[in-house]
């Protein structure tokens, strides 16, 4: 058994929440993190075919950037515009671009995994996030954490600019 009692675990857990979101938001990864939770529940947000054709592939703050797979799927969407952001809303989304792209996590396309270009972290990078999440006691939270920063600094070099509509 536990040295501290049930009530003692939810204050400690409460409080490793607070400083988690605020290392978060500290960090700049409040959008990342955002989007990643978007990506990993897109096919259960808007079914097939809206889901086959769009996917999310940058948030900044309120706004959402979809990638689209056709031009003609482009203009269909245009339409839809308002449908699509009320149906965000709940993910804090106030406005949708689109842009042409290659559409991602298909379930057909292999167990749910996003295909983007892996960039290597500098040992720079690599030490920072080890200095970051020293102080974290939590392993699993510590390792989580580690993953969320590495995934972002990975992304933010992976973003390549293209035509936003």
């Amino acid at each position: 058994m536990s040295p501290l009692g049930s009530s003692e675990k939810s204050v400690v857990m409460q409080r490793a929440g607070t400083l988690l979101k605020a290392l978060v938001r500290d960090l700049g990864l409040e959008d990342g993190v955002r989007l990643a939770q978007l990506q990993s529940e897109w096919h259960s947000i808007f079914r097939k075919p809206l889901s086959d054709h769009m996917f999310p592939s940058f948030l900044s703050g309120n706004e959402l950037i979809l990638s689209v797979d056709s031009p003609v799927w482009m203009q269909e969407l245009k339409y839809y515009v308002a449908d699509i952001v009320k149906t965000l809303a709940p993910y804090r989304i106030e406005k949708v671009r689109f842009k042409l792209g290659r559409v991602r996590n298909r379930p057909s396309q292999g167990a749910g995994k996003i295909e983007t270009p892996v960039a290597n972290l500098s040992p720079q990078e690599r030490t920072f996030i080890e200095e970051t999440v020293a102080r974290v006691q939590d392993e699993s939270l510590k390792t989580t954490v580690a993953k969320a920063m590495e995934k972002a600094l990975k992304r933010r070099k992976s973003v390549s600019p293209r035509r936003v509509v």
